[in-house]
């Protein structure tokens, strides 16, 4: 019983040295992010002056891309297929075997001469298979691309310029870690558990490894996705577009509006325009379907091809 008390106490004064290293340099820590911060927000330059209608000149598929706020396209996508949808360029349909599907409508079997680029895709991917099956980044990777190039996206991983403080009393813990194990080894080596003591002093040897590793990119430190300019522009679209909320809104969305709404305000406007587009929802779920399972096959291809080498 002296043993396990003897033991008990030994980790608990090395779980508390630890603590309170931690606790140390992570004050250390918090008070040069601050700093970081502090430096970054004095150097930064007034936002520009919001250009009037940008978010005209960026078309509401390059809005979806900043109103999503990642530099993800998925919103851009079904932005552009409920656009071609609500104004007739595709329609719900089924195939031969009966699946619900997007297919062509009879009065559009060519794209308009003003279409972009996503659409002419989307229309030429409808010629044979349903759009809502093809993977979002795969047509409008693009977007994302080209508002990055003008200035409205800034990319993903971008942090505040920092230098990382040693972590000197967690180095100085993992120093004494090495010496403190054998100690336990050594003193526990004849108890009647002492396979306890030697697991014991592994554990402290992984804790010391942890206590080596550093965060050289402090989440606080993050920059948001979106620059100044991509934030005005959103913010310009949210104005315009207020009379689209889907919360206030009993009517069935026109033409020109459905995919304004959406890339607003996102799935509250989807539910809105499928609840008056018969079809819509039953062919896009059947799409989502066959490339969840598509993408599936692709990846058992792939791993059985890495398997056989």
């Amino acid at each position: 019983m002296i043993a396990w008390f003897a033991w008990a106490g030994y980790v608990l004064g090395y779980a508390a040295l630890v603590a309170g290293a931690v606790a140390l340099d992570g004050r250390v820590r918090t008070k040069a992010v601050a700093e970081a911060l502090a430096r970054y927000e004095a150097a930064k330059p007034d936002p520009p002056d919001a250009v009037p209608d940008d978010d005209l000149r960026l078309g509401i598929a390059g809005v979806a891309v900043l109103v999503q706020g990642d530099g993800g396209t998925h919103r851009a996508f079904w932005t552009v297929i409920i656009d071609m949808v609500a104004r007739g360029v595709l329609e719900p349909g089924t195939t031969y075997d009966g699946k619900p599907t997007l297919r062509h409508s009879a009065s559009h079997r060519t794209p308009a001469p003003d279409a972009s680029d996503t659409e002419r895709q989307i229309w030429s991917l409808a010629s044979y298979r349903n759009p809502a099956a093809v993977a979002p980044h795969s047509v409008t990777h693009p977007l994302a691309q080209n508002l990055h190039a003008q200035g409205y996206l800034r990319g993903r991983g971008v942090f505040i310029d920092f230098k990382v403080p040693r972590p000197v009393w967690s180095w100085t813990v993992a120093v004494l870690t090495l010496p403190l194990a054998a100690l336990m080894v050594f003193l526990f080596l004849h108890w009647r558990y002492g396979l306890v003591a030697t697991w014991t002093a592994i554990a402290m040897v992984v804790v010391a490894w942890v206590l080596t590793i550093s965060d050289d990119n402090p989440a606080a430190l993050r920059l948001p996705v979106l620059t100044d300019r991509g934030d005005q522009a959103v913010r310009q679209a949210r104005a315009r577009h207020a009379h689209l909320d889907p919360a206030k809104r009993t009517e069935p969305y026109a033409p020109g509006e459905a995919a304004a709404a959406y890339a607003v305000f996102g799935p509250e406007a989807y539910n809105h325009f499928a609840s008056h587009t018969p079809g819509f929802s039953a062919a896009v779920d059947k799409g989502t379907d066959e490339g969840e399972q598509n993408k599936a096959a692709e990846e058992r291809q792939r791993s059985r091809t890495d398997f056989n080498g």
